[in-house]
């Protein structure tokens, strides 16, 4: 009996090992500053400003263009807010077009954000881009831009 104990420690220290080496990898970049210490330097991207319009005709006209255009990006646009919910904002009638299905579903990050927004208020907000799901152009990370 204790030497299968000892045979999963072993095992599970090897694992705690391999996940520490592993988890460490590539976010950022490390740089040695003067006194010897290793800093970690991010970038704030800037957001590309773009009309919500513009992303909802692209997507319309060519889903796959759209995507390999727009996915990943970190955007900041200004629409009129169809529905609030918990995971964030909804607006609708963003599209050129008059039948359009096209809407933009940003899930906001700081719930907070969202309690003093009004349904018919026009908001800013940024957030990276995702793919489009039945007419749903999906927008992550949003904040509100004050």
């Amino acid at each position: 009996m204790k030497k299968i104990l000892k045979w999963i420690g072993i095992i599970v220290l090897v694992l705690i090992v391999i996940g520490a080496l592993s988890g460490n990898k590539g976010n950022s970049t490390k740089t040695t500053g003067s006194n010897g210490t290793t800093q970690k330097q991010e970038k704030p991207q800037e957001p590309e400003k773009i009309t919500a319009q513009q992303l909802a005709d692209d997507f319309d006209a060519n889903q796959v263009a759209a995507e390999t255009k727009w996915k990943g990006k970190l955007v900041e646009f200004s629409a009129e807010i169809t529905n609030i919910t918990e995971t964030g904002l909804s607006f609708s009638k963003v599209a050129s077009k008059e039948f359009s299905m096209a809407q933009i579903s940003c899930r906001i990050v700081d719930k907070q954000q969202l309690l003093p927004l009004k349904n018919g208020q026009v908001v800013t907000v940024k957030g990276i881009v995702g793919g489009q799901t039945i007419g749903v152009i999906d927008v992550s990370e949003c904040s509100v831009v004050q």
